[in-house]
């Protein structure tokens, strides 16, 4: 029954990389069915007509629910780089209060910056979206090209 199973799981993991190739495959085929048979020509153009509508509305779909899942994936993201990120600077901020006192002025302030930069970059990930992606993509478009 394992082996069944993860048979099963083997195939839909290859269905779901190549759906939209496997759509269209099914597609051709249906569509040379439906050419081949004894249908009358408008018969047939209905029926290639919804096949068309049938086979956009599906791609759309597994479109849309790829759209969903990268969001999720984005948001799971964002909280364990949060997680990380608010760990160490609790750890700065835990060793900079016992070192106050040995600390000369410009000590403190140099480190108030960086305390000051790591909650700057705890802000930054909290507003991590698909949208601060494009925009960022926008204001540095030679940072998103392929090395």
């Amino acid at each position: 029954m394992k082996h069944h199973s993860s048979a099963q799981r083997a195939f839909r993991a290859r269905l779901a990389e190549h759906f939209e190739l496997f759509l269209t495959a099914a597609g051709v085929l249906l569509a040379l069915m439906v050419s081949l048979s004894e249908l009358s020509k408008g018969d047939q153009g209905l029926a290639l007509i919804f096949l068309i509508w049938l086979q956009g509305f599906l791609t759309w779909s597994v479109h849309r629910h790829c759209w969903f899942r990268r969001r999720a994936l984005l948001l799971k993201l964002r909280a364990m780089l949060q997680d990380r990120v608010n760990s160490q600077l609790t750890v700065i901020l835990g060793v900079a209060h016992s070192r106050v006192r040995e600390m000369t002025q410009e000590d403190r302030r140099d480190l108030e910056t960086a305390v000051a930069a790591a909650r700057a970059v705890s802000l930054e990930l909290d507003g991590l979206s698909f949208e601060s992606l494009r925009s960022w993509e926008r204001r540095y478009p030679a940072s998103t090209r392929p090395s």
